[in-house]
């Protein structure tokens, strides 16, 4: 059964008549074809069941029986000797549970280690290690995905997925253009010896970006913890020392962030060629507004999207754009776009656009009528042609990827076609601005990468995990 609509995406961006890739016209009045569909299949729907109660008869006294003279044990009456007898025996089964039960309480007083290395907190809650019910064998079922790249000094590409395994231990995958391996660091395992191991909250959002610009190269990754603050871990140098993770020390009180929220995050270049560029991160505040933390000042947060504009554990994505070109014909990457999700009436949503330049702005919507948020409704951001080119993508709670495509004029692609590999259902999705898409499926981690031929295609690369 067909399960999608007609729906429709509102152009926000136009060509610059100086025949450039970038966007710069804001124009709400020309419309074109929505790409996602809001699902509207009912199958296995519930519905609540109505039970026909009957009117029961009430029972009848049952009759007299006759009197007899009383019985009696051990010279009392039947009734107060059993009294006596309960009573000791409750006694006696109170004194035995009392101690049991203060025993169980002392033993929980303090963590106990598992033989596979899991811990259990002494509140009862199992920590980010300990082995939950999952069906899956790999990787959890309820992991997101994120996703980075960068080029070394010697030109080699490097590419880092982040996910997490059934343990709920966060697990990053990097590979190289050099070797062309992918190679596997469980970074929860790496820190659990530190002051602060690792706890990152089952199924969280996470966000990745790295950089090498001006003899800096970094990897940054963050995430969520249980009390819903955000945290983050580093490589200062990931050529050297691929497994040095480190604490963030930027984190190490993080900005409390809405339960449920989404994060993203990106580096941007830096506006001359001295300065190393700086790291952004979105994320939703308890208050419901989307703030930006900037490396110029980690403390500072700036609000891009107030609560009233947006949706309670709104999608988001992050990535920088070209800019330009300035009186010098020279071409930057200077702008940063940022998407969140709106919600209109009967909670139907929208994938808006605020770009930054030299200050935050709203900026227009992209993709109307799409499903309000949920886990399972994800956005990311791709570009393509050398920085000329935009794709917007999101996932469904169907598994499917729809999409749109920016490079001059837009185009809507209602639905994703991943060939050359496996039937793929995904769960959660991540790309890096290398044109790389990265998608949870099966239990596994694939990675895909645009079809020259067919825009609306992405072919099979590799399994990535395991």
């Amino acid at each position: 059964m067909q399960s999608y609509s007609t729906l429709e995406v509102r152009r926000v961006e136009g060509c610059d008549p100086n025949g450039t890739h970038k966007e710069a016209i804001t124009n709400p009045e020309s419309l074109y074809p929505q790409p996602a569909a809001f699902e509207n299949d009912t199958t296995g729907t519930y519905l609540p069941q109505v039970i026909d109660y009957k009117t029961e008869q009430p029972l009848s006294d049952p009759p007299a029986p006759h009197e007899q003279p009383a019985a009696r044990i051990c010279g009392l009456p039947k009734r107060t000797f059993y009294f006596l007898l309960a009573g000791g025996l409750l006694v006696i089964i109170g004194a035995i549970a009392g101690g049991v039960a203060g025993g169980l309480a002392n033993s929980q007083h303090y963590t106990s280690k598992h033989s596979d290395g899991s811990q259990d907190n002494s509140d009862g809650n199992s920590s980010a290690n300990d082995t939950t019910t999952d069906s899956n064998v790999n990787v959890l079922s309820i992991s997101k995905l994120a996703s980075s790249n960068r080029t070394d000094a010697n030109g080699y590409m490097h590419r880092t997925v982040f996910f997490q395994d059934t343990n709920s231990a966060i697990i990053g995958r990097r590979w190289d253009s050099q070797n062309k391996t992918w190679t596997t660091s469980n970074i929860t395992e790496i820190l659990r010896g530190s002051t602060t191991p690792l706890d990152p909250l089952p199924g969280a959002s996470m966000a990745s970006a790295s950089c090498y610009y001006n003899n800096v190269t970094e990897t940054h990754l963050w995430f969520l913890v249980p009390d819903n603050y955000l945290s983050a871990v580093w490589l200062k140098n990931p050529d050297a020392q691929p497994d040095d993770w480190e604490h963030d020390p930027n984190y190490g009180d993080g900005p409390e962030t809405y339960p449920g929220s989404q994060i993203a995050a990106t580096w941007q270049r830096g506006s001359t060629d001295s300065a190393i560029g700086t790291w952004i991160v979105a994320y939703q505040t308890p208050a419901g507004d989307i703030n930006a933390l900037n490396a110029s000042n980690w403390r500072s947060p700036t609000k891009v999207v107030e609560a009233r504009a947006v949706a309670d554990n709104s999608s988001l994505g992050l990535i920088p754009q070209l800019l330009g070109p300035d009186s010098d014909g020279v071409y930057s990457v200077d702008r940063v776009v940022l998407v969140t999700e709106s919600l209109g009436s009967g909670m139907v949503g929208t994938m808006q656009k605020s770009t930054y330049i030299k200050g935050w702005a709203s900026d227009g919507s992209l993709i109307d009528s799409i499903p309000p948020p949920s886990p399972s409704l994800q956005f990311t951001v791709t570009l393509m042609e050398n920085f000329t080119q935009t794709m917007f993508l999101t996932l469904l709670p169907n598994g499917t990827v729809t999409a749109l495509w920016w490079g001059g004029h837009f185009r809507s692609i209602p639905s994703i076609t991943f060939h050359s590999g496996p039937s793929v259902n995904f769960t959660a999705i991540s790309a890096s601005e290398d044109s790389m898409l990265y998608g949870i499926s099966n239990d596994e981690v694939l990675l895909y990468q645009p079809d020259e031929a067919d825009l609306s295609s992405f072919v099979f690369v590799e399994r990535v995990y395991p």
